[in-house]
Parts: C-alpha cells; sequence; structure tokens
C-alpha cells in the first residue's frame, strides 16, 4: 500500500514557515476552513494560536476563510511570526 498522500481535486499542499525559514508540510482539504490547520500547526509547534500572527503569500488574511474562499492554489505558503520577547531596556 502506498503511503503518499497525494493530491486530489478537493485538497491542496500548503506550507507553514516559521521566522526562521523551518518549513512544515500539510495537505488540507479545499473546504475547510484554514484555521482548521493553523490550530494543528500551533499545536504541533507548541505555540499558543492567539499569540501567533500568521499571513498567507505575505498578506493578512480571515482564518475562517477556505482554500476556496481565499483562492489558494498547492504550494501557498502561511508564515508564522510568533511574538517577540523582552523588548524596552530601563
Amino acid at each position: 500500500m502506498d503511503n503518499k498522500i497525494s493530491e486530489s481535486g478537493d485538497s491542496i499542499k500548503v506550507i507553514v514557515k516559521d521566522q526562521h525559514d523551518v518549513k512544515m508540510y500539510f495537505m488540507m482539504k479545499k473546504d475547510v476552513p484554514v484555521k482548521k490547520l493553523l490550530l494543528d500547526y500551533c499545536r504541533r509547534q507548541r505555540l499558543v494560536f492567539r499569540e501567533v500572527n500568521f499571513l498567507l503569500n505575505g498578506s493578512r488574511f480571515q482564518p475562517h476563510l477556505t482554500p476556496n474562499e481565499l483562492e489558494m492554489e498547492t504550494g501557498d505558503e502561511f508564515e508564522a511570526m510568533s511574538p517577540v520577547l523582552g523588548g524596552a531596556g530601563a
């Protein structure tokens, strides 16, 4: 049996990249809100979803929308921007 994930007409392959250029690859259905994928990414990376800013191909988007609504294609890339800790000096 072949364990490869294959792309079908109702699924696409997408990438989530952090600010260190570490990439994770996901297969997702085109009619499921992208928030489900982003929550899974946060769970795997041990991040708090509300604290991560996500961009899609460099632009803001509404996570409740589906890939169909966002007109996404295979190879599209989410950028995960985690908050920077520290900051102002004394």
